[in-house]
């Protein structure tokens, strides 16, 4: 019996996985191939979409920055006419509230007072004056005194003169 022994090795080995390398190339990587191709095409779409809306924020953003540079003045001189506004309420109330208090005293006033001084702030009136007939005063102090609209009447110094008697009347906290 003859037995025949290669030691070389059989080459169909080599060609085998040459054979194996063809086939995944021909039959895989061009699923592989295909499939990264629109990936990158995808990849590539999205990044035009993504730049288009950057480049929209972008000119949105610089139309609003122009809209606010247009409108920064008007804001402003708003804002300087609502001060003025603001002031100008605050002067006519102030104004009013004097009005109100002079309406209430002046019309009361006896014929024989004469007065000197009349001094009105906000919620006070101090008045310094002269009258013939001490009477008169009096019954002005009552009225003012029984109607209420100052929370505190005082009648100061009396003193008679030649003339007649001066006097000082202080009134604190008038209510409109």
């Amino acid at each position: 019996m003859k037995y025949k022994i290669n030691l070389i090795g059989n080459k169909s080995n080599e060609k085998g996985i040459i054979n194996k390398l063809n086939f995944f190339f021909f039959n895989y990587f061009r699923y592989i191939l295909v499939i990264t191709q629109l990936v990158v095409i995808s990849v590539l779409f999205f990044r035009f979409t993504i730049d288009q809306s950057i480049i929209d924020l972008k000119e949105s953003i610089n139309q609003q920055e122009e809209v606010l540079k247009a409108v920064k003045p008007i804001i402003e001189e708003t804002q300087r006419v609502d001060l003025k506004l603001k002031e100008s309420k605050k002067i006519i109330e102030t104004q009013d509230h004097f009005l109100y208090q002079l309406t209430y005293l002046i019309p009361k006033f006896p014929e024989t007072i004469f007065l000197n001084t009349l001094s009105l702030t906000k919620d006070t009136a101090q008045m310094q004056g002269r009258i013939l007939n001490p009477n008169h005063l009096q019954s002005y102090f009552n009225k003012i005194k029984s109607e209420k609209k100052y929370v505190e009447v005082t009648l100061g110094q009396i003193h008679r003169d030649d003339e007649g008697y001066t006097f000082t009347m202080l009134l604190k906290g008038f209510k409109n």
